[in-house]
């Protein structure tokens, strides 16, 4: 990709998507790269030496994280004086550390619960609720903070609804009293999670780029995926599960990869629309592969109470069967359209160019894994996997040259996930206010019983509702918050339905992220068609079609909890077998190919022999595999009898 291509994409996927940082001037960048350095330091040594109370930790990481995001976070996207820090600004950052500050001086007042407020705690109340709507929409947008909005309206003129959806109603002063005064309100678990455990992540993440993990990510996939049939896009499906893993974000992964993966898909033959159908949907994929999940797997593992490994773990075949499903689509397509592999010469040798790179990422990496598995908690894993990062780079440095270089990269790396937090913690502390609603509101019961009522006793039909009200929640929403919200909404139905929490929590978890790359709302195809310069809706039933089977494979682990790793290894083993043929088999009659372009009769005896897949029972596995084997004879036979007619042409 030529550097004017660059930028333009790198202009649309700011000014569209994400938030656009200012270009401040050095020495008040180097004071904004300061702060974020002691952040990233301040949150690392409470993961050694354990948080601070509630009031004292939550309010103290939220006054670092908004003094960033006034000062690097323009008012407008567009605004002109971008390297400047108007006096709008200044007093926002003011106003931040005078509200949070209090809170901090009366932590002791506020943690034996609500008393009678003061006119000064309801003025400073107020004020925070509007720094945090008004900080979450520099950096993410408006949808979210107009939910909010919409939420503390409902709280305040919720007795003048009409029928089912009226409540009592509540004063401003009781709102601003849950959302300032209580641990529920904007210094609630979600805040937490972002105050605690996250942040380690990101500044994990950055330093495994800063110090040459993602090109790693990139060389690896190359030498794996990169000789095979479609391979360019394969790379794809590996180069962003292992960068998402980290990341956390989908239009992060796809920035990232896109601008390598696609202009290469499109050099060796590939639709634009289909390159970047291939990027949105690898990925927005990864989210959902362990060890690291991005912020919703957390928040999961914390609203149901149970060890973040445990996520991890169950998150394992889900994943699989994910990545099993892109890989089978673009196969299939590339089957069918005869696409190129990667030449030759563009494949990274494993021994002189992947390995000499590695240990900078695989050591980290796997001590983090090893960690998790054997209990540590996330905080603690995540701290020694970054000492063992800093020392490892510093260490191996043999050169004063080569020293100097390092430290930069880890200083780097510090600023950057410092600042990478930013946007984390403004998405969390504003669905930290959605979710106060909800639970002031009583809302949530209200939507979990209309589904209850429309699935009318029906499994299946509870969870489609479900899995409809998720992705619609989705719509332009981050995926962490979209699963908060979701979760909130439908939680409670699909808990009626009486599967373990961690099966219910997950089914809402994958689709909040799927909504990234459904229309018309799917800001991962968005960002990957500015890149790909191809049509956006082409674009985004491209990525669809090529993660179709990712849609039915939450239904599969709700009848078969198995694939969240729960029961005997057998039954475990047999049911990953089943779901993936039914994955393969989705992904065949969706692309239109299986060992040769397939009919239309074809095309519905493979959807009906995966949909059988989703409830494993010894008949409906029979049978379905019966119908995948008809398929499979049936175009055997056709591939032999003209192999066998061209055989008889040929001289």
């Amino acid at each position: 990709m030529d550097k004017e291509t660059i930028l333009k994409t790198e202009e649309f996927q700011q000014d569209e998507y994400e938030a656009q940082p200012r270009r401040l001037e050095p020495r008040i960048n180097l004071s904004i790269g300061i702060i974020a350095v002691t952040l990233s330091l301040f949150q690392l040594y409470t993961s050694w030496r354990g948080s601070f109370d509630v009031f004292i930790q939550r309010p103290l990481h939220i006054a670092f994280v908004f003094t960033i995001l006034f000062a690097i976070y323009p008012p407008r996207k567009k605004s002109g004086r971008k390297n400047k820090i108007l006096l709008i600004d200044w007093i926002l950052i003011a106003s931040t550390l005078i509200c949070t500050i209090w809170v901090m001086i009366n932590a002791d007042q506020f943690m034996e619960g609500i008393s009678d407020s003061t006119l000064t705690d309801l003025v400073l109340g107020a004020i925070i609720v509007l720094l945090v709507l008004e900080g979450s929409r520099r950096v993410l947008g408006p949808v979210l903070p107009v939910i909010a909005c919409l939420a503390i309206f409902y709280a305040i003129f919720g007795s003048y609804v009409p029928g089912i959806w009226a409540h009592r109603g509540f004063s401003i002063k009781a709102i601003i009293e849950q959302l300032y005064m209580s641990n529920i309100g904007i210094w609630g678990f979600i805040t937490g999670i972002s105050a605690t455990i996250i942040p380690g992540f990101l500044i994990f993440g950055t330093l495994l780029q800063k110090t040459g993990g993602g090109e790693t990510f990139v060389d690896l996939a190359k030498r794996i995926a990169g000789r095979s049939h479609g391979g360019p896009a394969k790379v794809s499906i590996f180069s962003s599960a292992l960068f998402g893993t980290i990341s956390g974000s989908a239009v992060a992964n796809v920035v990232v990869d896109g601008i390598f993966n696609i202009p290469l898909m499109k050099s060796l033959g590939y639709k634009h629309e289909f390159a970047g159908g291939v990027e949105a949907s690898t990925s927005t994929g990864g989210q959902l592969v362990p060890p690291i999940m991005g912020a919703g797997a957390f928040i999961m593992a914390e609203l149901l109470g149970i060890p973040y490994s445990r996520v991890a773990i169950g998150a394992i075949i889900p994943a699989v069967l994910y990545y099993l499903c892109c890989y089978a689509g673009i196969h299939f397509e590339a089957q069918r359209l005869h696409l190129k592999p990667i030449p030759s010469d563009m494949i990274p040798s494993f021994w002189k160019e992947i390995l000499p790179k590695s240990p900078s990422f695989i050591l980290p990496v796997s001590i983090l894994v090893y960690l998790l598995g054997v209990g540590y908690s996330p905080s603690l894993s995540i701290l020694y996997s970054i000492m063992v990062s800093i020392g490892w780079n510093l260490l191996s440095s043999r050169k004063k040259e080569t020293l100097k270089v390092h430290s930069k990269q880890i200083i780097a790396a510090l600023e950057a996930g410092g600042k990478a937090i930013v946007m984390v913690a403004a998405l969390c502390a504003c669905a930290q206010i959605v979710v106060a609603m909800f639970s002031m509101t009583g809302i949530g019961v209200k939507f979990s019983e209309m589904i209850i009522a429309f699935g009318h006793g029906s499994n299946i039909w509870t969870l489609f509702f479900g899995m409809m009200i998720c992705l619609v929640l989705g719509m332009g929403v981050p995926s962490t918050a979209a699963y908060v919200l979701a979760g909130s909404v439908v939680g409670p139905a699909l808990i009626s339905l009486e599967a373990d929490p961690l099966v219910t929590h997950m089914f809402i978890f994958y689709f909040a992220i799927l909504s990234a790359i459904t229309p018309p709302v799917c800001t991962a195809v968005y960002v990957a068609s500015a890149i790909a310069q191809s049509n956006w809706w082409k674009t985004g039933w491209v990525a669809v079609r090529l993660g179709i089977a990712g849609f039915i494979i939450p239904y599969m682990f709700f009848y078969a909890p198995t694939l969240l790793l729960f029961g005997e290894p057998l039954h475990i083993i047999v049911n990953s077998i089943t779901a993936a043929a039914g994955v393969i088999s989705v992904s065949a009659a969706v692309m239109g190919f299986f060992l040769k372009p397939i009919s239309w009769i074809e095309r519905l005896m493979l959807l009906l022999g995966g949909f059988m897949f989703i409830d494993p029972k010894l008949v409906t596995d029979a049978i379905g595999f019966l119908i995948i084997g008809v398929v499979y004879i049936n175009q055997k036979c056709d591939l032999l009898a003209f192999l066998r007619r061209s055989e008889g042409k040929s001289p």
